[in-house]
């Protein structure tokens, strides 16, 4: 294991190298001049040439790479060319807990979604769960992320009640269904009846209680884990950017977990479960659910790096300051390319971490993995 962990770190460094290299070389391809951003059009060439000689935009490409790689060995990311006084590192700090709480938060829905309907979609091929959720999956794939977010601000935030009353109707309508479903197996034996009818009772109470605590969200703006306004708070700022995120995820993941595991439910030892009686839920999650996740956990950590570096559409949708609007707004519109290395080596130290820690998780996943070793 700790070979492996070695390996994994020494192949961290060259692609590091190769990501800040190119960095430095395509930001010199983005047009603007963070000088004339900083004194303005209406400068002397005496003071556009002094400033730009401090800067250290003077030296060629080559060169300022070189000087930001030995400040990077040192801990050092810079100070920012157009924020005069903020250093790249304290900029990185505020920004960074902000993208990655939304893309965590995002994936956790995703996961807790999909994982459960992909599964029982695949038990139940065919059924009308099964066309609901796939034809489901395929709209939720075909909206793209802006207009997501613009749909779940329209119906969160000014129009709360359609909502609110749509999960009273459907939470309504599925205790009815538990409850006519008790009446119609009412010759299983009365044990079974009144399980499945408190379930109804259950579902009906925890639906009216929903509905009448259902919160308010915000339009734009979040608070901080470590603010004042709590826990809470947080969550309910960062609710609807996290969903808007995760929408696309949630269908993608059910496809995928689907396909694999309608697959796994046929070999033997699945069949034989079947056929000794063992209930669904522990076939679905402990028999076949482990095998059919490789595709899905690597999938998820591809898609949990992507959603880290391509928030900026909802960042700009929720006014949110992280790393999208950082390196973008701030880095690549002005020409700051002090930050946009740094946000660019983070997200990419982040990435290829994560990737790694999945290759890793594939040992105990699949003991064939380890015996290989």
């Amino acid at each position: 294991m700790l070979r492996t962990i070695g390996l994994k770190l020494v192949r961290l460094v060259p692609v590091l190298f190769i990501v800040s290299a190119a960095t430095s070389l395509l930001i010199e391809l983005v047009p603007g001049d963070p000088v004339l951003a900083i004194i303005g059009m209406e400068s002397t060439a005496e003071d556009y040439q002094r400033i730009r000689t401090e800067l250290g935009l003077d030296q060629n490409v080559a060169s300022r790479y070189i000087d930001w790689l030995g400040g990077i060995v040192q801990g050092d990311f810079g100070e920012s060319i157009t924020r005069a006084g903020f250093g790249v590192a304290d900029l990185l700090k505020q920004s960074f807990p902000v993208t990655i709480q939304i893309a965590l938060t995002g994936m956790l829905m995703a996961l807790i979604i999909s994982v459960p309907m992909g599964s029982w979609a695949a038990y139940r091929a065919g059924t009308r769960f099964d066309r609901f959720s796939s034809g489901s999956a395929f709209a939720i794939i075909s909206v793209p992320s802006f207009l997501a977010g613009l749909l779940l601000i329209f119906l969160f935030v000014f129009h709360v009640s359609i909502p609110r009353y749509g999960v009273l109707v459907l939470g309504l309508a599925w205790a009815l269904w538990l409850l006519g479903r008790a009446v119609r197996r009412r010759s299983e034996g009365e044990g079974r009846v009144l399980l499945q009818a408190a379930a109804a009772l259950v579902v009906a109470g925890l639906t009216v209680w929903l509905a009448n605590k259902w919160p308010s969200f915000n339009r734009q703006g979040f608070d901080r884990l470590t603010s004042d306004e709590g826990v809470l708070e947080n969550l309910r700022d960062s609710f609807l950017p996290s969903l808007t995120v995760a929408l696309t995820e949630i269908a993608v993941f059910m496809r995928l977990l689907r396909a694999d595991m309608q697959s796994t439910l046929q070999e033997d030892y699945i069949l034989s479960a079947r056929a000794k009686g063992m209930p669904p839920v522990r076939i679905l999650a402990r028999d076949a659910l482990r095998p059919s996740s490789f595709s899905l956990i690597t999938l998820a950590g591809v898609a949990f790096g992507r959603l880290i570096g391509g928030t900026v559409i909802v960042e700009s949708i929720f006014n949110l300051r992280g790393m999208g609007s950082l390196i973008v707004n701030d880095g690549v519109n002005t020409g700051d390319f002090p930050v946009v290395q740094g946000g660019v080596l983070v997200l990419a130290t982040f990435y290829v971490a994560l990737n790694g820690i999945i290759d890793i998780s594939y040992n105990y996943l699949d003991p064939r993995l380890r015996r290989a070793r």
